[in-house]
């Protein structure tokens, strides 16, 4: 993963550099996520757009830090570090616990400045004001650990190793803990245009859950489906394409999306 040194902060990772890039994108990860699960999109993407990941404290090169339950403290840092973006077009894209990041730092982001996202892409989550009832907040690890394997097959790795999965326990405890706790009604539209995404087959968000972020914009709103479950995501082809047509400054070409 590229880092360049005036785009680094402790918020933001930085997966390529453009030197005058159409858009950036910045993206916020799962509960238990990393920066690291975006590294690939520049591959997927137009050559001219930048994307840059979100990463949240205890985890990865901020393991030495508290983990974070606080939306609020995660939305105002998250908002801080992307002022230097801001008067160039800008896309936040937000899956499961992160499309309620991206929902809320975007709405810091318009309070503070106007409109300055361009486009708010959520994916995997319920609306705010539609949240999933079930209580995660203080789940025993057992049962955590279950539930996470529930939703993401690629954790049984780690979850076989004791060792790795001490490390990670307190970030997936806190970040299930915020994600429970976080609920917004009524919600409050966006000014910018909003696309919500899922997998077809997700056992927890269905495509009429994603229907009610219709009510979290004024602006252009889309729903869609992909094939998958709730990380459908981990085939990129079919994400990026879905999102690039959305893209400010996208143009259509006898080829397609340009």
């Amino acid at each position: 993963m590229t880092v360049p040194g005036p785009t680094r902060t402790r918020w933001l990772r930085a997966c390529n550099q453009v030197v005058r890039p159409r858009c950036r994108i910045v993206c916020a990860p799962h509960a238990g996520g990393t920066a690291q699960a975006y590294r690939g999109w520049p591959r997927g993407l137009p050559h001219d757009v930048e994307v840059h990941a979100v990463q949240y404290p205890g985890r990865q090169d901020r393991l030495a830090e508290d983990p974070v339950e606080s939306m609020p403290e995660i939305v105002r840092s998250t908002a801080d570090a992307l002022e230097p973006f801001l008067g160039e077009p800008l896309v936040l894209f937000g899956h499961s616990m992160g499309a309620g990041v991206v929902y809320e730092v975007a709405l810091e982001l318009e309070r503070r400045h106007g409109r300055p996202a361009d486009l708010v892409i959520v994916s995997g989550s319920r609306a705010p004001h539609h949240r999933d009832p079930r209580d995660r907040d203080d789940l025993d690890d057992r049962t955590l650990i279950e539930e996470v394997r529930r939703l993401n097959r690629s954790f049984e790795e780690l979850a076989a190793a004791p060792e790795l999965l001490e490390l990670v326990m307190p970030s997936i405890r806190a970040d299930f803990k915020l994600a429970a706790r976080y609920f917004r009604s009524p919600p409050v539209a966006l000014r910018a245009p909003l696309l919500a995404l899922g997998g077809i087959a997700d056992p927890d968000v269905s495509p009429e859950d994603l229907a009610e972020w219709r009510a979290c914009t004024t602006g252009r709103f889309a729903a869609r489906t992909l094939p998958g479950d709730h990380f459908y995501l981990v085939d990129e082809g079919p994400v990026l394409d879905t999102i690039a047509p959305w893209l400010p400054g996208t143009r259509r070409t006898a080829r397609g999306v340009a």
